[in-house]
């Protein structure tokens, strides 16, 4: 894919606001973050007090760095979620959230 696509990989790996999802046939970033930030809103309606969400990388950092409140230009800013690594946050309300841990690898 690199080699076919390099512009396309490195908007990929590095500014999702490039990153031309039809051109591959995919969900746009707004699409994919919206979509779980939906089932992450729907746990207001729950007396849920932890929730385990397990998923890709790509998508997982874009929906929680734009929970966050990160413009979608910087949203693999500070880089993305590793492999089985874990990440926090912390809601009240499920409008506001905050990150107590980010892609954590220490286990």
């Amino acid at each position: 894919m690199a080699n076919i696509y390099p512009q396309q990989m490195l908007a990929f790996r590095q500014n999702l606001a490039l990153f031309k999802t039809h051109q591959f046939g995919a969900e746009s970033i707004h699409q994919t973050t919206q979509r779980v930030q939906k089932l992450i809103l729907s746990f207001k309606e729950k007396d849920y007090h932890h929730v385990l969400i397990v998923g890709h990388g790509a998508n997982l950092t874009a929906t929680i760095r734009s929970l966050l409140g990160f413009e979608p230009a910087l949203l693999l800013a500070n880089g993305s979620l590793d492999n089985a690594s874990l990440t926090i946050l912390e809601t009240d309300d499920c409008q506001n959230f905050h990150c107590l841990t980010w892609n954590d690898k220490s286990f």
